[in-house]
């Protein structure tokens, strides 16, 4: 007899729950270790993957490197594409009629220019009417750009109409370690396909505009699997990481080894900053890579010199002039 195998339970919640239980005991070791206050640490994705590309470096960020980095084109073109896109598919749910059919394709571009002519909402939204306020016309132009590209992309990858079951994050939930008031843990996730509940038949979707840090894909999902088990209580199935450049999609499957690994990521970032009450930059803790070339800290780091002066000379067999 043959046919499709019925889906295998997953005991979503209770992995969830035994990840928060976990990443909050060796939190509350790690904070509790500290010769003095760290203050406030929020664990994002890039926090999570400065961290676990070089401790040193992270380190050296300070206080200003170590939350989030500030709204600028690079930083908001996701933010102000997910902001227009919803708006836009706000307007087609109110206007829709009892005749419904398929609305045409939107153009990307006129997408990101109505949004940011009378933006919505404190985050992105209250940069951006600051910035028109301003009449910073060379900032609008560089966000609608990144803005537009990133839209486009996510297009280009789910294409239109969106698929029924996907819907997009608008605000991102945090996540609190019971007892450790000064922690707070964010998933980066740009949307969901399927329905959040206690099964967790629900994948996170996290989209971005090119595929050109291929190597940090797992790192990346392996992170948003975690977090999104910490913010919302539930595991999800799988996390989605596309390219909106190549169309490209990687599916990674979210078990418990890989919340695992998500879960030692956010407590590394802990660490770090605990680490650094102490010691800050320590080259004896740098990890060199293609990063050394424009690490702010190469010019005291020996090591990182080493490795531009060495292996980063070169890129496709050729010397880097």
């Amino acid at each position: 007899m043959t046919g499709v195998a019925p889906p295998v339970d997953r005991d979503a919640v209770g992995a969830a729950d035994r990840l928060r239980a976990g990443v909050t005991v060796q939190i509350a070791a790690a904070v509790a270790g500290a010769s003095a206050a760290p203050g406030r640490i929020h664990v994002t994705w890039t926090a999570a993957l400065d961290a676990a590309a070089c401790p040193a470096a992270y380190r050296a960020q300070g206080a200003e490197g170590w939350g989030f980095p500030g709204w600028t084109p690079g930083t908001g073109a996701a933010a102000v594409g997910r902001a227009a896109l919803a708006a836009h598919l706000d307007g087609l749910d109110a206007g829709r009629g009892p005749l419904g059919g398929t609305p045409p394709v939107p153009a990307p571009l006129e997408l990101v220019r109505s949004w940011l002519r009378a933006p919505a909402g404190d985050g992105v939204g209250g940069w951006v009417a600051e910035l028109r306020a301003g009449g910073d016309a060379g900032t609008l132009a560089a966000l609608a750009a990144g803005a537009t590209r990133w839209l486009a992309g996510f297009l280009r990858v789910f294409g239109w109409p969106l698929p029924p079951d996907l819907a997009l994050v608008a605000d991102r939930p945090r996540w609190r370690p019971p007892g450790v008031d000064d922690v707070t843990v964010a998933g980066g996730d740009d949307g969901r396909l399927g329905r959040v509940a206690g099964a967790g038949r629900f994948t996170l979707v996290v989209h971005r505009a090119a595929g050109r840090e291929d190597e940090a894909v797992l790192d990346r999902a392996t992170f948003e699997a975690a977090a999104g088990a910490l913010v919302r209580g539930i595991a999800a199935e799988a996390v989605l990481v596309t390219a909106g450049d190549t169309g490209e999609g990687l599916r990674v499957p979210v078990d418990d080894e890989l919340l695992a690994a998500g879960g030692r990521m956010v407590v590394a970032v802990v660490e770090q900053r605990v680490i650094a009450v102490d010691r800050g930059f320590d080259p004896a803790d740098a990890t060199p890579s293609p990063r050394c070339a424009w690490c702010p800290c190469r010019d005291e780091c020996p090591p990182g010199q080493a490795w531009v002066a060495g292996p980063g000379r070169w890129r496709g067999g050729l010397p880097v002039l």
